[in-house]
């Protein structure tokens, strides 16, 4: 039985006030509903209509109601919406509570909602990673699993979930449970609700979002341009339907948005005129007569013509001069079926195996020899970018930091170098074994001097190097392995984290799982990997030694022809030369442990794969190897106490025999005559392990009562006698492992608590208090036994504990003494606190005492009373956690701020936002202005909690406009768009005043009536600059723009004057115009109709205005900013056509200087597109040239 969840809302104050966030979520599903797109999560049938705020209808999730029926009308499905803003998926999360008992009552309404056909979805902004993450996960696992047991049971598998993801399980389960009157929801029910529940992201609460995008898209396919002008008239629409509660469908929305959202008519070209005829001759080309001038061109396989050492290379390695030879090479261009391509300077030559096939007769040794200089020439050039930092390596060509030789030429040189190891016999007029050994010699000299400079220069041809002699790589790679300092050390110290760094060993990596493939060369990789992957720190890309190990020899999926036997010498090798990287490879080739496999590099040049090679394993084979894994296991466990620690957690994944002979070790004289700290570990791990089988039972993965009785009676057999030791696994930060039983949370949570109580009682009275606190250092969490000991402790304990424990200066005794006070507190009431003897307690001790109570005006009356002067004591020991009080906190945040903790009291002020109380806008500006220059350390959500009070006093017309501008000034970085933030109060004095305008001019640029200084600005100075600059960046509201959107003609005509006459007179006329220009790009359309108001057009059309022309011209080239590219061009067609016709419609206005600006922008759009087709074509025919 369900609550009856939150009360029926008046639909004016659940829709209308709804906000900006829940209106453009809203929205985004009727254009989806207009363009004919579909509702996430459901199967992809035409959305019929959409309900707002459907508490009227019946249903508790209601802010959106999403209807959609399969073409015919014979099956129907619906979505229900819960929109929220920021959420967080926690146990102790009221938001987060009300969506789910919504969610919960509509769940279990049969009349509202089918299981199995209808879904949930709570539709947010911003979340946290772990929300993002593992929710999502968790959620996806409920619907790719077969039943509740198999759902429950991943979330279990401490290799395949982790406690993040279980701790989020338990925010549902503990909602589920609120929301269904405090009774448990059984797990069949839980799991079945989890598959009807989507965590569904929306970024639509900033406008460079991905979302809005792809929205403007969709809108742009009916009608490109009045994209923003639908989208925004859609929002109002929205808007005035939600405050009323309404039911939105193409025929009950305005006649303008049918017609705009029409669909058009297309005519297809009949499959007959659309096939194209091929060519059915072939050219011979050994017989043509530029046979050996393309033989040449398929030895250097890809040139750029631009590059003068490219043409010296050619120059170099052809029988006559570049000059001569590239025109026979160009008249092969207009050949049919050409085996040459020129893009944008770049030549590339298609089909090389082919034509190395067909040209090989055309090469002699004197050709080899030349080839042979010029490929270690080329192939030995260091990378000038490595001159730079990691983080900077990505401005390399900004910076001229460039190969002399380009990209094109250094893989067709490695290529050719493939072609002569692997298809030597081709090049018969060639001495004999003459390619091979020039194969191998340039490999030999490339490598020979090799330092991690140029390792990392030839990252990713290294993959192509290693098939031309692999031997020869492996050497090098080898003999890099054993110098000091090792090449690998160092590449692996520039890792950067993937956005503007780059992973150096990647193509090292790809090219050893590329010989992995031939079984000659197995296990020499396995080794060399192994020794990489102890050389290996970790990082952040997933191209790592050991993940390159385990996909090689995944027993389900292995990625090598070697057969099993092979394998096994390979792992026994590794686990003999590299012990450490062979254990954690064995443990993750056990069952179980990986579902997934990307595959690995494979060979390109080399004929090692049959092509009838067939992917799979049968099952036989497959146990025979884990088998073996699991085996192998054992052995190197079995005289080594960590490793069997570990293999302990693994024992529900080894294959039966494997089982039963660690089980028979486990019960073996030779541990049990371990002493008992050795032991602790096993035992621990044993007891753990059983209690999840206990607790499991009825899962499939659970192992039989006979089989827990068996290992449960191993485990008693190791149990420790020290009282210390065997209750240390009760008090640790993992409750829900603890539990007895799966079933009421609650009660499972009160027995735990109790045996802990129990447990400080068994201490107490063996060793007394001493052992406590000594129990209390070694234990996983301390504050649960001072928790523990404060429910149980008599009078006499709290002379031994206080004050003693309250300044120790050890952290663990800390916690230790923290949550023995706040439980004395707790089940004594204050007269506890009152009654004890502080006489001889220093300030010190009393606010230390004090902080670790509740954060309540009744602590910080004593912190008044009993400190005085000395109460800084208190506050500035406190946690300050707001959430503990529910009364007035404001004396609290005055204290913070005078104590100079500012960042605790915007975590106060934050609450009283969300308890959605009046802010206290003095305290507010305090405390932001005492941030600036405070030493506290800041709190996680900071940046969060600072901008949403800024929005509150913007927002508050009785806030002081000097207080607002210095918090706008102070705070500048934080107050953008992706904050869905602005400086509002700035922008709009940047707009209305132009001496101010002027005044940040002049704070960024210097005059030039100046003569120039060496003076190096101040910090001061650079900082005021900076946010000077970051202003003017975001600035979007245009001078003379009223607050209703119209534009005022004398005030931007005064505004402008006044900025050209005083910026002439400071010597800064040509950047403040460029500024000026800038920001009119936010100009509202003209009232007559022009998509410009006429008077900033004409100020834009001014002789004088050229910088201000440029300023605009650069200001919309910039606002596109980071985008998809489409290789296509399409996108750039479309900018061009936009900014064309917009230059068309001012000249026809008569701002024909105006007019130019827009053209040249129109033709830079087309010339991006053109660009990219080529790139793109040229992509793809490098892709085709093997």
């Amino acid at each position: 039985m369900s609550n009856a969840g939150k009360q029926l809302s008046n639909s004016f104050s659940t829709g209308g006030g709804g906000g900006h966030f829940e209106a453009h979520v809203q929205a985004t599903f009727v254009v989806l509903m207009l363009t004919g797109g579909y509702a996430p999560c459901l199967p992809c049938w035409p959305i019929t209509k959409i309900k707002l705020q459907g508490k009227f209808a019946g249903y508790d999730t209601d802010d959106l109601i999403i209807f959609t029926e399969k073409t015919g009308g014979d099956q129907k499905r619906k979505m229900l919406g819960q929109i929220k803003h920021s959420i967080s998926i926690a146990e102790n999360d009221s938001t987060f509570g009300e969506v789910i008992q919504a969610a919960w009552n509509d769940f279990n309404n049969s009349d509202r909602f089918t299981i199995g056909q209808d879904i949930i979805a709570l539709i947010t902004g911003p979340l946290s990673a772990t929300d993002t993450n593992d929710v999502r996960t968790l959620l996806e696992w409920s619907r790719h699993s077969e039943n509740a047991a198999e759902f429950f049971n991943k979330v279990e598998l401490a290799k395949f979930s982790s406690e993040r993801k279980r701790k989020k399980l338990a925010a549902f389960q503990t909602q589920l449970n609120k929301a269904n009157q405090g009774n448990s929801v059984p797990d069949d029910e839980t799991f079945s609700f989890l598959k009807h529940f989507h965590l569904l992201g929306y970024d639509l609460d900033i406008k460079a979002g991905v979302t809005l995008s792809l929205l403007h898209s969709l809108i742009g396919q009916y009608s490109q341009e009045n994209v923003m002008q639908l989208w925004t008239q859609l929002v109002d629409e929205v808007q005035s339907a939600n405050k009323n509660a309404g039911t939105i469908t193409k025929d009950t929305l305005p006649e303008d948005f049918q017609i705009a959202f029409k669909q058009r008519d297309y005519e297809v070209i009949p499959a007959d005129f659309s096939a194209v005829q091929q060519s059915s001759s072939s050219s011979e080309w050994n017989q043509h007569i530029c046979a050996s001038d393309l033989a040449f061109a398929n030895l250097l396989g890809s040139w750029n013509e631009k590059k003068d050492a490219d043409i010296a290379v050619a120059n170099q390695l052809l029988n006559e001069e570049y000059s001569s030879w590239i025109l026979k090479i160009r008249e092969l261009l207009h050949v049919p079926q050409s085996p040459v391509t020129l893009k944008n300077g770049l030549w590339y030559i298609n089909k090389r195996k082919e034509l190395w096939q067909a040209l090989g007769t055309r090469l002699f040794d004197n050709n080899l020899d030349e080839f042979k200089q010029c490929a270690v020439t080329v192939l030995t050039e260091r990378d000038p970018r490595f001159e730079l930092p990691p983080e900077e390596r990505y401005t390399a060509s900004i910076h001229g930091k460039v190969l002399t030789h380009s990209e094109n030429l250094r893989k067709g040189f490695a290529e050719s170098l493939a072609l002569l190891g692997s298809q030597p016999e081709e090049l018969v007029n060639c001495s004999q074994n003459k390619p091979e050994t020039i194969a191998v010699i340039s490999v030999r000299e490339i490598f020979e001097n090799a330092d991690w400079v140029l390792w990392g220069s030839l990252n990713n041809l290294l993959p192509v190097l290693a098939e031309a002699v692999p031997d020869e790589f492996l050497d090098a790679v080898e003999k890099a392995l054993q110098q000091s300092p090792c090449s690998f050390d160092e590449l692996f110290s520039q890792e950067g984290n993937g956005i503007t760094g780059d992973n150096y060993l990647t193509g090292l990596l790809w090219a050893l799982e590329t010989l992995a493939w031939d079984e000659n060369y197995l296990v020499r990789v396995c080794v060399i990997l192994g020794e990489l992957a102890s050389h290996d720190p970790g990082g952040n890309w997933a191209n790592r030694p050991s993940n390159s190990l385990n996909t090689i020899l995944l027993p389900w999926f292995p990625k090598t022809l070697a057969p099993i036997g092979k394998r096994k010498v390979a792992l026994q090798t590794l686990a003999r030369d590299v012990p450490a990287v062979a254990w954690k490879l064995l443990l993750s080739l056990l069952p179980n442990q990986h579902q997934l496999s990307s595959g690995s590099h494979k060979p390109s040049w080399r004929n090692t794969i049959p092509d009838d090679w067939g992917k799979g394993v049968s099952p036989k084979e497959y146990w025979e190897q884990v088998s073996f894994y699991a085996e192998q296991a054992i052995s190197m466990a079995s005289h080594d106490m960590e490793k069997l620690n570990e293999l302990v957690d693994h024992l529900d994944n080894l294959p039966q025999p494997s089982f039963d002979k660690v089980l028979e070790h486990l019960s073996s004289e030779a541990v049990f005559i371990k002493p008992e700290d050795e032991r602790l570990a096993l035992w621990d791990g044993l007891t753990e392990f059983t209690s999840k089988h206990r607790r499991f039972s009825d899962s499939k993965w659970a192992l039989s009562s006979e089989i827990v009785s068996k290992i449960e009676g191993v485990a008693a057999k190791l149990a420790p006698t020290n009282l210390l030791n065997l209750h240390r696994r009760l008090f640790s930060d993992r409750d829900f492992y603890l539990y007895a039983e799966n079933g009421n949370w609650e009660e499972q949570q009160h027995k735990l608590e109790e045996r802990r109580q129990q447990a400080i009682k068994d201490i107490l009275a063996y060793q007394g208090m001493d052992a406590i606190i000594q129990f209390a250092e070694d234990v996983e969490s301390p504050s649960h036994v001072g928790l523990s000991l404060g429910l149980i402790a008599e009078a006499e304990i709290d002379t031994i504990m206080l004050p003693a424990l309250l300044e120790t200066g050890n952290d663990k005794l800390t916690q230790f003494s923290s949550g023995y006070v706040w439980n004395r507190q707790y089940s004594h009431g204050w007269a506890w606190v009152d009654g004890l003897d502080k006489a001889g307690w220093s300030a010190i001790q009393i606010g230390q005492f004090l902080s670790y109570m509740p954060f309540t005006e009744e602590v910080w009356n004593r912190a008044t009373e009993w400190l005085g002067e000395s109460e800084r004591e208190y506050w500035n020991r406190t946690s300050a956690n707001p959430y503990h009080t529910d009364g007035d906190i404001g004396a609290a945040i005055d204290k913070l701020i005078e104590y100079k903790r500012p960042h605790a009291a915007i975590d106060c002020l934050n609450k009283i936002l969300h308890d959605k109380q009046p802010l206290d806008k003095l305290r507010s500006v305090k405390a932001l202005l005492a941030v600036i220059s405070s030493t506290e350390p800041s709190y996680s959500m900071d940046a969060y909690h600072i901008v949403e009070i800024i929005k509150a006093l913007q927002e508050d017309p009785d806030t002081d406009l000097d207080d607002l501008f210095r918090v706008e000034w102070a705070y500048l970085p934080l107050l953008d768009r992706h904050q869905d933030a602005s400086p509002k109060l700035l922008e709009n004095r940047l707009a209305s005043n132009p001496e101010f305008f002027c005044e940040v001019i002049r704070l960024i640029y210097h005059s030039k009536k100046d003569n120039k200084s060496d003076k190096e600005p101040s910090e001061q100075e650079r900082s005021i600059a900076t946010n000077a600059w970051r202003l003017l960046h975001e600035w979007q509201i245009p001078p003379g723009k009223q607050s209703d959107g119209s534009f005022s003609r004398e005030q931007f005509t005064h505004w402008l004057e006044h900025t050209k006459e005083t910026c002439t007179e400071s010597g800064h006329f040509e950047v403040a115009l460029m500024h000026a220009g800038q920001v009119l790009i936010y100009c509202p359309s003209d009232p007559q109709g022009l998509w410009i108001d006429q008077t900033a057009a004409d100020a834009l059309n001014s002789k004088d205005a050229e910088k201000m022309r440029n300023g605009f011209s650069t200001a919309i080239f910039n606002s596109r900013g980071v985008h998809t590219v489409d290789p296509t061009g399409k996108p750039e067609r479309e900018l061009a056509a936009k900014y064309m016709q917009q230059a068309e419609d001012v000249e026809n206005a008569g701002y024909q200087r105006f007019a130019v600006t827009l053209r040249r922008l129109a033709e830079s759009y087309k010339r991006e597109a053109e660009r990219l087709i080529v790139e793109y074509e040229a992509d793809t025919t490098e892709e085709v040239t093997v």
